[in-house]
C-alpha cells in the first residue's frame, strides 16, 4: 500500500512527487490506522461473540493482576487504570474484591500482590544428615510441607560454619519465601541473619537461636533443668545423693544459649542435692559430637576411674560418645549419663537395661514439621504472635519408656 520506509521521506520532500500523490498516500495511512484501531476496539466484542464461555470481568481481573510487574511492586488505583485501561469504577471494584479475598494487600493508597496466594517455597538448611535429631526434624518438615502444599528446598550445613554461610547465600538466590536455619556455630549466626535480612527474606532459626530471627525449638535452659533433676534423682537413689563428680560435656562453639542447657543441668542437680563443691564440677569440651566426647570422657576416666559420676551431654551425640567411652573402659556401674535431643539412636541405648545412659530430654522432633509450617504464614505476614516458639520437651527415662517412643525403634 505504501512506499518502503526508506523511500518515503525522499518521495515526500524531493519535489518530484506531486501534491496529489502525497495527499493520496497520506489519506491511505490515516485510513489504515483507523481500520487497525477499529479492529482492536472490536477484538473483545468479536471474542465474546465467537466464544460463548468468554467472561469479560474475569479477563479484566486477570489483566489487573498481571499489571503488577513483581510481587513487591506497589500501585495506586490511578496507576492500575492507566496500565490496564479498565474503567476507574470497575478497577476499584475489582481491587476491593481481590483485597477481600486476600489476593492483594493494601497499604494506604497503594496495592501489591499477596505472595501467600501462590504456592509457597520454603528453604531449610539442616545441621547435618549424619545427626539423628536433624534427620528426624527434616523428615517431619518434609511430611508437613507436603501435606500443606508447600515446596521445600533442603541444604546440608554438614556441621560446618562456612558451609552454613554458603547455603544461606544459595537459599536467598533461590528466592525462597522464607528460610529455616539449623546450624551450630554462634559466631556465624549474625552473618547468616544479615544475609537473609538484606534479601528481605524472613528467617526462622531452629533449635539454636539466631539473634534477630524468629526462634522455634525447646527452651534450652528448662530442658537442661529436666535432665539435671533426673541425674539428681539417680544420685539420691543409688549414692545417697553424694556424687563424686558432675561431668558437663559442652560445645562452646554452639554459643551461650545452647550452653544454657548445661547451666540448667547444674541448677537442676543442685535443686535436689544442694550446692555442689566447686571442684566436683568438670567442664569438658565434647564438641557436640561422638568422637570428641568419647575422647574427653576417656581422658577423664584415666584420671578418676573409681568415681561416682553424673554425666550430661549437650546433645545426644555427646551422651552416646560418653557411653561408648564407659563401655570401652568397662566402667558402667557407677556412672549415669543423660543426653539432649531424643533421637532414635539414644532411645535404643536407653532401652538397654545395662546401659549407663539413664535418659534423654526429648526435643519432640516429630512436632517440628507441623509447628514450623503453622508459623510460616504469620511470619510472612509480619504478624507472628511472638519471636519465640517453644516446643514442649519431655524427659525419657528407662522406666517407663513411652510406647510411642519405642515404636520408633
Amino acid at each position: 500500500m505504501f512506499p518502503a520506509p526508506d523511500r518515503f521521506p525522499n518521495e515526500l520532500f524531493s519535489g518530484v512527487v506531486s501534491c496529489s500523490y502525497y495527499t493520496e498516500r497520506l489519506r491511505g495511512v490515516k485510513n489504515f490506522l483507523k481500520m487497525d484501531q477499529k479492529q482492536k476496539s472490536r477484538a473483545p466484542e468479536t471474542t465474546r461473540k465467537a466464544d460463548k464461555y468468554w467472561v469479560p470481568i474475569v479477563v479484566k481481573t486477570i489483566d489487573l493482576l498481571d499489571c503488577f510487574g513483581t510481587e513487591e511492586e506497589c500501585l495506586t488505583l490511578e496507576e492500575v487504570v492507566q496500565r490496564t485501561g479498565i474503567p476507574h469504577t470497575t478497577a476499584y471494584r475489582i481491587l476491593h474484591t481481590l483485597l477481600s479475598r486476600d489476593y492483594l494487600r493494601q497499604s494506604g493508597r497503594v496495592y501489591r500482590l499477596n505472595r501467600l496466594r501462590k504456592r509457597l517455597k520454603v528453604g531449610f538448611a539442616n545441621l547435618s544428615k549424619h545427626i539423628a535429631l536433624a534427620v528426624e526434624i527434616e523428615q517431619s518438615l518434609k511430611r508437613a510441607t507436603a501435606a500443606g502444599g508447600i515446596d521445600l528446598l533442603v541444604w546440608d550445613n554438614d556441621r560446618n560454619a562456612e558451609t552454613a554461610i554458603r547455603n544461606a547465600e544459595a537459599m536467598t538466590k533461590k528466592n525462597v519465601d522464607i528460610g529455616m536455619e539449623f546450624q551450630l556455630f554462634e559466631h556465624v549466626a549474625p552473618v547468616i541473619a544479615d544475609i537473609f535480612s538484606r534479601s528481605g527474606i524472613p528467617l526462622i532459626s531452629v533449635v539454636n537461636p539466631h539473634h534477630g530471627t524468629v526462634y522455634f525449638g525447646v527452651d534450652n535452659y528448662r530442658a537442661g533443668f529436666s535432665a539435671g533433676m533426673a541425674l539428681a534423682e539417680y544420685a539420691s537413689k543409688h549414692w545417697g545423693g553424694q556424687p563424686d563428680a558432675v561431668l558437663l560435656l559442652e560445645s562452646p562453639q554452639a554459643g551461650r544459649t545452647v550452653q544454657s542447657r548445661l547451666i540448667g543441668v547444674l541448677r537442676g542437680i543442685e535443686e535436689r542435692l544442694g550446692a555442689l563443691p566447686g571442684d566436683s564440677v568438670q567442664h569438658l569440651d565434647g564438641g557436640g559430637d561422638k568422637a570428641t566426647s568419647r575422647s574427653a570422657v576417656k581422658s577423664f576416666l584415666r584420671r578418676r576411674p573409681h568415681d561416682k559420676v553424673l554425666i550430661a551431654g549437650i546433645n545426644d551425640e555427646s551422651a552416646i560418645g560418653a557411653v561408648e567411652a564407659l563401655q570401652q573402659a568397662n566402667l558402667v556401674g557407677d556412672v549415669a549419663v543423660v543426653g539432649h535431643g531424643g533421637s532414635a539412636d539414644i532411645i535404643e541405648i536407653i532401652s538397654d537395661a545395662g546401659s549407663p545412659c539413664i535418659g534423654t530430654v526429648s526435643f519432640r522432633a516429630e512436632l517440628y514439621g507441623p509447628g514450623l509450617v503453622s508459623i510460616v504464614v504469620p511470619t510472612l505476614q509480619g504478624r507472628s504472635a511472638t519471636p519465640v516458639h517453644y516446643i514442649a520437651h519431655e524427659f525419657l527415662g528407662k522406666q517407663p519408656l513411652p510406647q510411642r517412643r519405642r515404636n520408633r525403634l
